[in-house]
């Protein structure tokens, strides 16, 4: 019998992220997040984590623009004008998850379907464990 090479794929995960975590405190959320929670500008963002391990974080809409007033803590905005993405400031939010992740600069996540939280509304679940993903094709019918 002949070895067969394993053969890998180049790009193995395709998936691009949604919401990406910066360490001086920017995040940036894309066009399908913003969508799925109906962002505005002035809505204020919060992450919920559960005290199971591993812990799991949600992302939600913790205020409304129309409900705030002053300034508050991870208040979004589109990070262009009338843009599709937005973008907040919260370096208390950005370090939890790159702590969470083990990263130290920068990391970029994926979110899970919405589901509705008591006591939250809408949420996202943010996908914090690292991707694996490697197939193996049979060179055999």
């Amino acid at each position: 019998m002949e070895d067969t090479p394993m053969i890998r794929q180049l790009i193995t995960n395709t998936r691009q992220g949604d919401i990406t975590f910066h360490a001086d405190g920017r995040i940036d959320i894309t066009a399908h997040v913003a969508g799925t929670l109906h962002l505005q500008r002035g809505d204020v963002l919060n992450i919920a984590t559960t005290d199971d391990t591993p812990a799991e974080h949600y992302l939600y809409v913790a205020r409304r623009a129309g409900d705030t007033l002053g300034r508050h803590a991870g208040a979004c905005k589109p990070a262009k004008g009338n843009g599709h993405y937005f973008r907040l400031h919260s370096k208390r939010l950005a370090c939890h998850i790159l702590e969470t992740c083990q990263k130290q600069q920068r990391v970029t996540l994926c979110v899970g379907c919405p589901t509705h939280i008591d006591n939250l509304g809408t949420a996202l679940p943010l996908i914090t464990a690292p991707f694996q993903h490697t197939i193996f094709i049979d060179p055999q019918p």
